[in-house]
């Protein structure tokens, strides 16, 4: 429906490193017998370049990483195979970056280091079969890009989620939690932003409480079987955090489900919760935007559209509440596009610059605005990609246009 097309002007890329360590099964010399042996002996900015195995037979290994590494497939637009948890030690001005792994069986996970935010994680377009993204710890710093999740969740506490589908239906775990709670930083901006998450019963698709981060969640399909969306906290300095153009559904549950659900909300935080869609195929008690108890922060509630198969579609006690549909029928196809769209098409905010890529006025929903998910998916191309962009959403003329690109090229 809608194709991204911007001219960068300014890009930042993840970078390359000096020394080539090469992994090869009965490899001759400089080539490593295995990835153990090439971390082992690499320096801080050396690349791991793994050569599969004959039959794509993973590597099985776990790996204790203490140094600034890369690691990524010797193969061109092709996964590295492996099997076992890597642990990134947290270390003052570390870099870490994976980009490429596919993970039949572990984890990414931390070794506690370091300062707060000291350590920089990228993991970009890679593959788990059954494993997660466990690096909740203030001194570390992630970025989860692209990546696919079979049987996983991603839990950091700074950093980045952007474009990644997230299984974690059989779990016992949030699909994506943020939880970053350092004080003394300047405020950085969150973005989970793209995504197609599925949680489990009595857990959330999307959780974060933090009150040092400004949170950007948009563009998600959400299917959740408790809470779609759950926020506490938030920054306290009034600088908007944006709940924007989600597709939330309850497609299991056990008691009541929430699709959006804000609680124990920071005094001088503001919310602004707009052009999201919330259905259900759940037969339970459901609530569609929830203003739950402990809530001291601004929340304003706009241009949203429950399904009128919702049990209470929105409380009426936020602070600001205005130009929500309840009274339509909103079902979904399997990719979270519409089945039955209601009002969702051209129905959000109608402010210009809002609009959807084609010019039209915005969409409501997880395919709507310059985010919409047909930017982020399908993965795993194999070619380079810039993954998220940031830009002034109305130009003016005879103002400069800053235009921020962040990419990787495998």
């Amino acid at each position: 429906m809608k194709v991204l097309v911007t001219l960068l002007a300014f890009a930042t890329t993840i970078s390359t490193f000096a020394t080539d360590r090469i992994v090869e099964e009965f490899g001759q010399a400089p080539a490593y017998a295995n990835i153990t042996s090439a971390v082992a002996a690499a320096v801080d900015g050396d690349r791991i370049i793994v050569k599969n195995r004959a039959g794509n037979i993973p590597w099985i290994e776990n790996i204790t990483v203490n140094a600034s590494l890369q690691f990524l497939s010797f193969a061109n637009d092709d996964f590295f195979y492996v099997q076992g948890s890597y642990t990134i030690t947290g270390a003052a001005g570390r870099q870490v970056t994976i980009i490429g792994m596919r993970n039949t069986s572990g984890s990414v996970v931390f070794a506690a280091g370091g300062a707060v935010r000291g350590t920089k994680v990228r993991l970009v377009d890679s593959y788990f079969v059954n494993g997660s993204v466990t690096m909740n710890n203030n001194n570390f710093d992630v970025d989860v890009i692209g990546n696919t999740f079979l049987n996983g969740s991603v839990s950091i506490n700074y950093g980045n989620v952007v474009g990644c589908d997230i299984n974690a239906s059989a779990l016992t775990d949030e699909g994506i939690s943020v939880t970053g709670n350092a004080s003394g930083f300047p405020l950085d901006t969150c973005a989970i932003i793209g995504n197609k998450v599925k949680g489990p019963v009595s857990y959330e698709g999307i959780f974060s409480s933090s009150e040092s981060q400004v949170l950007h969640i948009r563009n998600n399909f959400i299917q959740h079987g408790w809470m779609g969306i759950e926020i506490y906290e938030g920054n306290t300095s009034g600088v908007q955090n944006l709940i924007w153009n989600n597709t939330v559904v309850a497609y299991t549950g056990q008691f009541t489900t929430y699709g959006i659900s804000l609680a124990n909300t920071n005094a001088g935080s503001v919310w602004e919760v707009m052009n999201n869609v919330v259905t259900r195929t759940w037969n339970g008690t459901n609530r569609g935007i929830n203003r739950d108890s402990g809530n001291l922060g601004q929340t304003n509630v706009y241009f949203n559209h429950v399904s009128n198969n919702v049990s209470i579609p929105v409380s009426p006690d936020f602070t600001f509440v205005s130009d929500n549909t309840i009274d339509q029928s909103i079902t979904l196809n399997a990719d979270g596009t519409f089945a039955s769209a209601g009002g969702c098409i051209d129905g959000g905010n109608p402010a210009g610059v809002l609009s959807d890529l084609d010019l039209s006025p915005g969409d409501a929903g997880a395919y709507g605005g310059s985010y919409t998910l047909t930017n982020f998916h399908p993965l795993h191309t194999g070619a380079a990609r810039v993954y998220l962009t940031g830009h002034p959403f109305n130009v003016r003329s005879g103002a400069t246009l800053r235009v921020k690109g962040v990419a990787f090229d495998r």
